[in-house]
């Protein structure tokens, strides 16, 4: 008997301790992201990766939960890594970026409610809030265009955004922020290549510094004058299709993609100046470059927009190589080629692919 009572003396430390440890293991990068809302009753709440496609398959959710009758709902978990991550409510189109850091953060979710431009269906957005990340990423809510649309190096906006992200280099949503918000942007060139050197040094494990030192690689490819890099993909008969075969005319290629709202109102404009311009001097054409990853919905569009110049298709999304050879972060995204096949203008909205093309096939 004393020798068991010893041993519990002995373990009984042991086990407090293997406790306190087990528990501090589980709280350590742990997330709960809770709400409630009577319109989410029976829905499922999902967390994806942020960049995930919006149409990819399979549904890759990192987790995911039923809210119950009342529309309550609580994710809890650990995520693989400091990242920006995306909720979604069902499996609808759209979702709500949210950052998590590897810490354990309590954060709360309330819902918002948006529109398709398509459709009449309500689409439910869950906006977090509850920790010093969610701040921080809202802080750049106003510049998220930039994320999308080129500016130019005297942009007032882009100013203020370098300067914003440059006072907070050391958080771990800085390199995630540099890549999506000054790839696009030749006159941020100096401050992404001083960042990336700043997060090799100070958070060489982020999943973004891979990325950024291949934007920066890559980064003359892309520029005005820089002949446009080559590619090949199936058309709607599934024949191959290769850029550089379309030599001898200007080319605009068009980045699209049948559910890309903006993308879709852009159709008439361009159709409009390919009407105009196609016959002038060496002529004009369109080669459509559809993200779409279901084949009926590209095929329907293009019927619906009737859009009567080369379609092809890269079914693996945004994130394909396609994608990633024109360093594509969102959609609208075209590039104006000169007969030569070299880059003399990026992202011209309707009204500005008119005037260039009226510079130039006069």
């Amino acid at each position: 008997m004393r020798f068991a009572l010893r041993l519990n003396h002995l373990l009984a430390p042991l086990l407090s301790l293997g406790l306190a440890l087990s528990v501090k293991a589980q709280q350590a990068g742990d997330y709960a992201i809770s709400g409630q809302d009577p319109r989410l009753a029976g829905q499922t709440i999902y967390l994806l990766p942020a960049e995930r496609p919006l149409h990819a398959a399979p549904w890759l959710a990192l987790d995911s939960v039923r809210a119950d009758a009342t529309g309550h709902f609580e994710l809890r978990g650990r995520v693989p890594a400091p990242d920006v991550y995306q909720l979604r409510v069902g499996r609808q189109p759209r979702g709500q970026v949210v950052p998590l850091t590897g810490q354990p953060e309590q954060l709360t979710a309330q819902v918002t409610e948006a529109r398709r431009a398509n459709r009449q269906a309500h689409v439910y957005l869950l906006q977090p809030s509850g920790s010093p990340a969610v701040t921080l990423l809202q802080a750049f809510q106003p510049y998220f265009l930039l994320r999308d649309v080129a500016a130019s190096a005297d942009d007032q906006r882009l100013r203020r955004l370098e300067n914003l992200l440059r006072s907070h280099a050391a958080s771990p949503l800085a390199p995630y922020l540099a890549f999506h918000y000054l790839r696009l942007h030749a006159g941020a060139r100096p401050l992404l290549d001083s960042l990336t050197t700043r997060f090799a040094r100070e958070q060489p494990d982020s999943p973004y510094l891979p990325r950024l030192r291949e934007v920066l690689a890559a980064a003359p490819t892309l520029a005005i004058g820089a002949l446009a890099p080559d590619f090949t993909l199936p058309d709607l008969h599934g024949q191959p299709v290769t850029l550089s075969s379309l030599r001898g005319r200007y080319v605009l290629v068009d980045f699209w993609a049948s559910w890309c709202g903006p993308c879709r109102a852009a159709n008439p404009a361009v159709l409009a100046a390919y009407q105009r311009y196609r016959d002038r001097g060496p002529g004009f054409t369109v080669l459509s470059v559809s993200f779409d990853e279901q084949p009926a919905a590209w095929r329907k569009a293009v019927a619906q927009d009737a859009l009567p110049w080369t379609q092809v298709a890269d079914q693996r999304g945004v994130r394909s190589p396609t994608g990633h050879l024109y360093q594509i972060v969102g959609i609208p995204a075209t590039f104006l080629l000169d007969p030569a096949g070299r880059i003399i203008a990026k992202d011209l909205p309707g009204p500005a692919l008119g005037r260039e093309l009226g510079q130039l096939l006069k």
